[in-house]
């Protein structure tokens, strides 16, 4: 099967406009929304201050305002029975449990196995899996209304202990409605970018499977979007939206607006804590996309979030000119002495639904571990120890626009084991074995080149490390190499 380029199956990367006009709809309405409901509590803490109620069932306290009862019959004789005077009522002959084993119960009920996907609003079926389609309730949130103390506690322990998915840029950028201490919390994250395809003639469009094994012999009946064909100039035909995709997702990661932020702050990012991110790319087929035009995903990936990760996972990135691009671009966000990690896809979505791979018999996925800008400590290094001033790079993309900012590297990871190697300059770290498995071990990287060490047999000629070898004889510094970001 011949994937060549041909322009009438290969899309054009453009957003699309109907979905561009849902979303600026919802959006407006929210806004009323809390309009409407701010001005309500407006006029009834005006009506209350006046000692009138607002509801016939209501009766305020003539001496404490803030007070009143309500009545669930026009009866005024009848005393109703809150939940408290039947709790106190019922306390006689009911355990009461010690407030720690409450905290540890609560803390065990509100924390999920499992991902949440799409918190804050209602889950997209089409972005789930079968396995997450059957899943039942993962927590009891239940326990938020039961009580004030239980609803601050419980809040903290939910944003803090889970781990979260986020399958569209729109639910990403409803955070922003959180309160800072509790976005501040979150340090690992997913995003789950599904290529959307539209086309505004009815035919089918079949893509490579995401397979290196398989690219050539199965293919995707990918899912597309039907669009009404207009009479005017805009860009017709079949249209995908992939790449742009990307930078929307990067986008919402910029810091929100906050009215009560104080003025002369830098304002915190959407995560501001954000410390491992997770980028499942599905339905990017190799060599099939075009790329997206302007130097938007730079500017984020290098400058608004550059160096703000200590680990960054991508999945499904296409093996392509444009795919090792965006990988290029995304390793801007990670900080210096950071881990890379790329594998396979993940998903993949056939048949109407979305399919996970690991189901599929007999997979296995490329694992690529990488050190990021692990050489920055060699040429600091080289700095500290010379007697000559050294030179301003001339060529640096970071120094001509980042204004010579230093970020701090990722902390080093103590309890490694000893290294083999005695000259040759090393970093340890512990990464993930395997994009099936959570666990990790010990891999030793070589710092130059940033590529892992681990499982290498030792070979003195190679155990050498002479930096004379690895400056520049016009300028007297270390640059990068070509491999690096």
């Amino acid at each position: 099967m011949n994937w060549g380029r041909d322009e009438s199956t290969i899309p054009d990367e453009d957003r699309d406009q109907e979905d561009l006009a849902k979303a600026w709809y919802d959006e407006p309405t929210r806004a009323l929304n809390r309009q409407l409901v701010g001005e309500n509590l407006r006029l009834k803490k005006l009506l209350r201050e006046h000692g009138i109620s607002w509801d016939s069932r209501l009766t305020l306290d003539p001496d404490n305002r803030g007070r009143g009862v309500w009545a669930s019959t026009p009866t005024p004789t009848k005393r109703i029975q809150t939940r408290k005077s039947r709790g106190a009522a019922d306390e006689a002959h009911l355990p009461t449990l010690p407030v720690e084993l409450q905290i540890y119960i609560l803390e065990y009920a509100l924390t999920s196995k499992y991902p949440i996907v799409d918190p804050l609003c209602k889950a997209n079926r089409d972005a789930l899996s079968p396995a997450e389609k059957s899943r039942g309730n993962q927590i009891a949130i239940g326990f938020l209304a039961t009580c004030k103390a239980y609803h601050a506690e419980g809040t903290r322990f939910f944003w803090r202990n889970n781990t979260f998915v986020f399958t569209s840029h729109l639910v990403l950028r409803r955070f922003a409605d959180l309160g800072l201490e509790h976005r501040q919390t979150v340090k690992q994250a997913t995003m789950r970018i599904i290529a959307r395809y539209y086309d505004d003639e009815d035919r089918k469009h079949h893509a490579p499977y995401p397979s290196t094994a398989d690219a050539f012999f199965k293919s995707i009946n990918l899912k597309v979007i039907s669009r009404v064909k207009e009479d005017n100039l805009a860009r017709k035909g079949f249209r995908s939206y992939t790449w742009d995709q990307v930078v929307d997702f990067l986008d919402t990661l910029r810091p929100p607006y906050d009215p009560d932020h104080p003025k002369g702050q830098p304002r915190p990012r959407l995560l501001p804590n954000l410390e491992s991110l997770r980028m499942d790319f599905v339905n990017f087929p190799d060599s099939f996309l075009t790329p997206g035009g302007g130097p938007f995903l730079h500017n984020l990936a290098s400058h608004d979030l550059g160096c703000s990760l200590n680990e960054l996972l991508l999945t499904g990135v296409p093996q392509c000119e444009w795919g090792d691009e965006m990988c290029s671009e995304l390793t801007g966000m990670i900080r210096n002495d950071g881990l890379f990690l790329k594998s396979d896809s993940a998903f993949v979505y056939s048949g109407s639904q979305l399919r996970s791979m690991v189901t599929r018999d007999n997979w296995q996925p490329a694992w690529i571990t990488k050190v990021v800008r692990s050489w920055k400590a060699l040429a600091d290094e080289y700095t500290r120890s010379s007697t000559k001033k050294p030179v301003p790079i001339l060529h640096s993309h970071r120094a001509a626009h980042g204004g010579n900012h230093k970020m701090p590297p990722v902390a080093k990871e103590d309890g490694h084991p000893e290294s083999i190697w005695k000259a040759r300059r090393t970093l340890w770290k512990r990464a993930p074995r395997s994009q099936l498995s959570e666990k990790r071990e010990w891999v030793e990287f070589d710092r130059l080149t940033g590529q892992p060490l681990t499982g290498r047999p030792y070979n003195a000629e190679k155990d050498t490390y002479d930096v004379t070898d690895l400056i520049c004889p016009h300028c007297d510094v270390m640059h990068a190499p070509t491999h690096d970001h």
